[in-house]
């Protein structure tokens, strides 16, 4: 007797054809290319179960989808074996589906970039194809330069699936990652130098650039110290004690000025230092 050449695809096709149910819906939920180690996972409805398989490639998945539909359509008693057999089937990978593994991915990824400093990751939907009850997602996960890629038929589990092929990647290259967060961070300084020695002065001669009137002494104090400028420059002006005199002082002192009136307040209530 010649051995049964069907595939588990073809006896579950031919099932629902026999029973006169709805032929069987395959769908993607999982795809990762490109790689050494692709993967496909599939999930399959029909006669009112649902079943998942896994292979390298699509057709294997898909299979080993069907595989399963036909032991579980076995168990209630709605498949055969003995009538419509399938040819032996084993499925390649021998590990489960990573859907699980991927749950906590996200929050796991998040923590290790705190905590070794190295830039957050960030989530970018790349497509989105089908018909509305049979979407696929795929998103982007980066860090750095380092990017990962996943594909499923919602955006929450396309997300954990790239913050997990992600979380590996990182695990293996840290150090080299961050060695790539410091000589960045350390570019941005070189490239920005002028502009943070501006920044960190400013912030240390005024931390409040918003000044009451009564404040004004100290602040022209420390601006003078900051300035090198001595007493003996600025007493004319110290002593006239007017807004005029006031803003001879602040040109002095290279600080622009910009006074807010407030007529419940007085006229010059408060002084603005840019």
């Amino acid at each position: 007797m010649a051995p049964t050449t069907k595939t588990p695809v073809m006896v579950l096709q031919e099932l629902t054809v026999q029973k006169g149910l709805p032929p069987p819906n395959f769908q993607i939920v999982y795809s990762i290319s490109g790689t050494h180690d692709n993967r496909f996972d599939y999930q399959v409805c029909v006669a009112g179960i649902t079943a998942t398989g896994s292979g390298p490639s699509k057709q294997i998945g898909k299979h080993e989808a069907a595989h399963n539909a036909l032991k579980l359509l076995e168990e209630i008693g709605l498949y055969n074996p003995a009538e419509n057999p399938v040819a032996e089937f084993r499925p390649s990978l021998k590990d489960g589906s990573p859907l699980k593994s991927a749950l906590n991915s996200i929050v796991e990824l998040q923590n290790i970039c705190l905590e070794n400093k190295i830039p957050p990751p960030e989530f970018i939907e790349i497509s989105s194809i089908g018909p509305a009850h049979a979407k696929e997602f795929t998103l982007q996960c980066r860090i750095s330069s380092i990017v990962t890629e996943s594909t499923a038929n919602t955006k929450k589990l396309a997300k954990q699936l790239a913050a997990r092929d992600m979380l590996d990647k990182v695990k293996n290259i840290m150090p080299e990652l961050i060695t790539e967060s410091d000589m960045g961070k350390k570019k941005f300084l070189q490239e920005h130098e002028e502009v943070i020695a501006k920044y960190n002065f400013l912030n240390n001669v005024i931390p409040d650039k918003c000044v009451q009137v009564n404040d004004m002494p100290n602040t022209l104090k420390k601006l003078m110290v900051l300035k090198d400028i001595q007493y003996e420059n600025l007493k004319e002006d110290l002593e006239e004690r007017s807004e005029e005199a006031l803003k001879r002082i602040l040109e002095k002192l290279e600080v622009e000025v910009k006074t807010l009136k407030f007529a419940n307040e007085g006229l010059w209530n408060k002084h603005l230092i840019k």
